[in-house]
């Protein structure tokens, strides 16, 4: 991970709140939320559909509509060493040098259009809803050019365009072609094209390989990879499909029901996934490779976010479960505390807080015995 000697961290999110008003109640899809994000770090956030992944893709780009709504906490962008960030004052429209901190919820309307693009971007879940239908390809690049660089002439906008498409393998006589005459992999690489076009330093990608068969979804996945390391840029990858993160990013965070309940990196993720949920997910597939092993699964559906179960929201799906866990919600805390606390991640869950849970035996070890203790009497399968 390439942090150009930067010792701040990129993104720094604390204690998001996302509610979406109904009629019948509140919707808490992200609940009081925290995480960093470095320059130039992968970073992945998977779980089940509602567990308030894209509603946080949403929150971070300050792209939410009505009757989505931020009710609490900060997304402070710092602004990397030695770049400049030309945003409008919103009181005296005024160029002004940002430096230091930027708080994105305290961005005006257009503070917002002046800093997206040029330091953070989006890539949509669906590319053809994403692209304009009526628009080529190449008059959908250069209108961002257009827009967030005026002092550009006609001739250098088609150029940048043109490396832009050459970047994310699409041939240049494709410029003039119309999303409909490109097939859903070609799609979903023109968005990138057009979420590079500023060389910004954050991607958010909600979803970017949905409806891709399999061969085309590791293309794209070693493309933005390449793209990553080549220009250190961070990213944000949001996907139900914990295999793909293990491939592709630094360190993964998993929801559910509005909140992270594990951040670790991979490799600790896929060799001790320390909360019930996280191994539910990852034993969800089998493996293609080595000895057969009892398929977990998660038992149940994920709560209503109007009215979250008391204690830990997992508590009714979890076969962990204890008393605590129905009383008392738990808190994301080191998996090992103290001088090895960074080995072992962060885990929202009772089994690693002495309070509750007396075992020393605790995380994927003792999970994994008794899901085994389950398949043998055929409570599981």
């Amino acid at each position: 991970m390439e942090t150009k000697g930067d010792t701040k961290p990129l993104l720094d999110v604390k204690n998001l709140k996302v509610d979406y008003s109904a009629a019948n109640g509140v919707v808490h899809a992200v609940n009081d939320v925290s995480f960093t994000l470095q320059r130039g770090e992968i970073l992945g956030l998977a779980g089940e559909s509602g567990c308030g992944k894209s509603t946080m893709a949403y929150a971070i780009t300050r792209l939410l509509r009505p009757p989505g709504y931020m009710t609490g906490g900060q997304i402070l962008y710092h602004v990397p060493e030695g770049r400049d960030i030309p945003i409008i004052h919103r009181d005296t429209e005024d160029a002004l040098l940002a430096e230091g901190t930027i708080d994105l919820m305290d961005l005006s309307p257009t503070q917002l259009r002046r800093f997206r693009w040029n330091e953070l971007s989006i890539v949509f879940q669906s590319a053809m809803n994403a692209l304009n239908p009526v628009l080529s390809i190449g008059a959908q690049i250069i209108d961002v050019l257009k827009r967030h660089r005026p002092e550009l002439s006609a001739e250098q906008r088609k150029h940048r365009a043109l490396e832009l498409l050459n970047l994310v393998g699409i041939a240049s006589d494709r410029l003039s072609s119309y999303p409909h005459q490109l097939s859903g992999g070609m799609r979903q690489r023109a968005v990138i094209a057009i979420a590079l076009a500023l060389n910004p330093e954050l991607i958010v990608m909600d979803e970017p390989t949905t409806a891709l068969d399999v061969v085309v979804q590791r293309d794209i996945l070693q493309l933005i990879s390449a793209l990553c390391k080549e220009f250190s840029m961070a990213l944000i990858f949001i996907t139900h499909d914990l295999s793909l993160l293990l491939e592709l990013a630094d360190r993964v965070a998993i929801m559910y029901a509005g909140k992270i309940v594990e951040l670790a990196s991979c490799q600790e993720l896929y060799l001790r996934p320390n909360h019930p949920y996280s191994y539910g997910l990852l034993n969800a597939f089998p493996n293609l490779h080595g000895p057969r092993r009892v398929m977990g699964g998660i038992p149940g559906s994920p709560p209503d976010l109007r009215n979250v179960p008391a204690g830990c929201a997992f508590h009714p799906r979890c076969l962990m479960a204890f008393e605590a866990c129905r009383k008392v919600e738990p808190i994301l805390q080191a998996v090992h505390p103290g001088e090895h606390a960074e080995q072992g991640g962060l885990v929202s869950c009772h089994l690693y807080d002495k309070r509750y849970h007396k075992d020393d035996v605790a995380g994927s070890e003792a999970i994994a015995a008794r899901y085994a203790t389950l398949a043998e009497e055929g409570k599981i399968r």
